[in-house]
């Protein structure tokens, strides 16, 4: 039974032996246990997928011991008698007996690959929420930069936003714009810019 401190061990052996052991969930913990596993030769292990917990423990055993990932729901116990040592002694006897039905874990290389998917994916979607926060901001204030430009955080746009945080007077910003089209916008950029951004719009966007 692993928890987020700790880690419940039941040991079974096929003729009937059983340890009850606890280890640490800290990495120096895990260790010990597969060198302990190990040292028993231990054949199989199952653990709940409660959580992110079993990740830790599953990555240390994997390339060393069968791992069996059990879905809680399908090996529940019976109702009232709920402890970590009650419950590891539980699904070591399903899994001595065959009788949890594992869950899909996909290999290591592919895990990796949906992790890095998984996390762009999610920056993505951060980076738009903060860009979509700003461009409601800005129109907030009044500040229409976005129906000049087209992408406000691009080299000009960023260019122009960060002059208006930094107080910078707007003759100054136009006359600085790196990209030369941009600057030959100069009457639509006066008229969407003309408006200040309060000190609390600053603090949010900057």
């Amino acid at each position: 039974m692993f928890t987020n401190n700790s880690l419940s061990l039941h040991f079974y052996s096929k003729t009937g032996e059983s340890t009850i052991k606890k280890f640490q969930s800290d990495n120096s913990g895990l260790l010990e246990f597969k060198e302990w596993l190990l040292k028993e030769r231990c054949e199989r292990v199952a653990l709940e997928s409660t959580g992110i917990y079993w990740y830790p423990l599953y990555s240390t055993l994997e390339d060393h011991i069968e791992v069996i990932v059990a879905n809680p729901y399908l090996i529940k116990n019976i109702p009232g008698r709920k402890t970590d040592i009650i419950d590891a002694q539980w699904i070591a006897q399903l899994a001595l007996n065959d009788l949890i039905k594992p869950s899909r874990i996909f290999p290591k290389k592919q895990r990796e690959l949906r992790n890095l998917t998984r996390s762009r994916e999610h920056l993505v979607n951060n980076r738009t929420m903060l860009k979509n926060r700003v461009h409601r901001i800005l129109e907030s204030a009044s500040i229409k930069l976005s129906s000049v430009i087209a992408d406000i955080f691009g080299k000009s746009g960023l260019h122009i936003v960060q002059g208006l945080l930094t107080g910078t007077d707007l003759d100054t910003i136009i006359a600085s714009i790196p990209n030369e089209k941009v600057r030959l916008k100069e009457p639509e950029l006066r008229n969407a810019i003309q408006h200040n951004l309060e000190s609390s719009q600053i603090l949010i966007i900057d």
